[in-house]
């Protein structure tokens, strides 16, 4: 009996930590189960050249697969997330193809993209149309 209780509190310290370090360890990997869940969110685009418009109804939303904890997924958090795509650089007519990745939707911290549906969007640029009536109107000003 006497050899039982020495083999159970010898070296009792190190058996204590590490038991402590097996439950934070357990915590941390258990933690707060991740949800995924789908949001229909927001298309924006931005730096649109003033001399081009986007033609053939370009999408205003697109639906994004997100994953993350349960508080962070709340609805709150899920309402300012948008995907913003960005139109600087491109100047001239023609049809574009954009990749929606984690780098053009803005989320909030602890929420990681899983994909979107589509995972692309296809614009087509064209000239902005002129008002006929005030370029007739500055024609007819400027030859007075």
């Amino acid at each position: 009996m006497k050899r039982a209780l020495h083999v159970v509190t010898r070296n009792l310290g190190w058996k204590l930590l590490s038991v402590a370090l097996a439950v934070l360890l357990w915590i941390a990997v258990e933690g707060e189960p991740e949800l995924v869940t789908v949001q229909s969110v927001p298309v924006y685009y931005r730096n649109v050249d003033a001399d081009l418009t986007l033609v053939a109804n370009p999408p205003n939303a697109v639906r994004v697969e997100l994953r993350g904890p349960s508080d962070v997924l709340s609805r709150d958090n899920l309402s300012t997330i948008a995907v913003i795509l960005d139109l600087a650089g491109h100047t001239g007519p023609g049809e574009r193809v954009f990749g929606i990745s984690r780098s053009n939707v803005n989320l909030p911290a602890g929420v990681n993209f899983v994909r979107s549906d589509p995972s692309e969007l296809r614009l087509h640029l064209d000239r902005a149309p002129v008002d006929r009536a005030l370029e007739s109107k500055g024609n007819s000003a400027s030859k007075q």
